[in-house]
């Protein structure tokens, strides 16, 4: 062996850095879901809304208005729906004192429901769970946002709803409800105009207000949204009905 000779001190190798964790991104919270109001079977949503109430051939033009969401029936109370509120002993029969009154009449269960008075509609109403629909309500309803006339606009009528003056073949009587969906109101609302007049919730002095025209009306200015009729809440017509409103429900 060589004196001396040896071997060299090994280096350490240099350690590797780890690569630095990348950071998981933040996961973005979803929205939550807003919820969207709902109304029964057979009713409209009709959704909060400012409205000029009147027209300008309405002595009682109110002005601006502003109305909460609420729901409406789309069509006003068929006999049959009536019919049956009467045998489940909830309502009481309508009156049936002139063949032109619709209860107990073969062939005329989907017309509306008529000669019936303020009580006996409100009753109906509320074994429904719902209510009658305040006048401001109801005009809302019939003519939405844009100052229309009419449910339709403002046209005049003609073919759009169930009245005394439509062609040569004048109704002898009320028509099916829905049975002119050229009138329907900005809401997709049936017969605003035309068939039975409708008792509202709103009083005036002694007298229960309803609108829009039935359909022994033949004049056009009798047939506007914003025309106001009124009667005794005893008062019973063969051209007089309703339908009902209600809150609009969160699911």
């Amino acid at each position: 062996m060589v004196a001396g000779l040896g071997f060299a001190a090994c280096a350490k190798p240099t350690p590797v850095a780890k690569p630095t964790p990348v950071a998981k991104p933040t996961p973005v919270a979803k929205p939550t879901p807003v919820a969207k109001p709902t109304c029964k079977q057979g009713m409209a949503l009709i959704p909060a809304g400012t409205f000029t109430m009147g027209d300008d051939e309405n002595t009682a033009k109110a002005g601006q208005v502003t109305v909460d969401a609420f729901c409406m029936s789309r069509t006003e109370v068929t006999t049959a729906a009536y019919a049956a509120c009467v045998k489940a002993a909830k309502c009481t029969p309508a009156g049936t004192f002139t063949n032109t009154c619709n209860a107990g009449v073969a062939g005329r269960e989907q017309h509306p429901i008529n000669c019936v008075d303020w009580d006996q509609a409100d009753a109906y109403c509320t074994a429904q769970g719902l209510r009658l629909p305040t006048e401001q309500e109801w005009e809302y309803a019939a003519r939405g946002t844009d100052g229309r006339l009419f449910p339709w606009g403002n046209a005049a009528p003609s073919d759009q709803l169930c009245w005394n003056r439509y062609g040569e073949g004048k109704p002898s009587s009320t028509c099916p409800v829905g049975a002119y969906p050229k009138g329907r109101s900005p809401f997709d609302l049936d017969d605003m105009s035309g068939n039975v007049w409708e008792w509202t919730s709103t009083q005036a002095g002694s007298a229960r207000v309803d609108r829009g025209g039935g359909w022994l009306s033949d004049d056009p200015s009798i047939v506007r949204s914003a025309t106001r009729d009124g009667g005794v809440p005893s008062n019973q017509r063969d051209n007089l009905g309703f339908r009902c409103a209600g809150s609009a429900a969160l699911p």
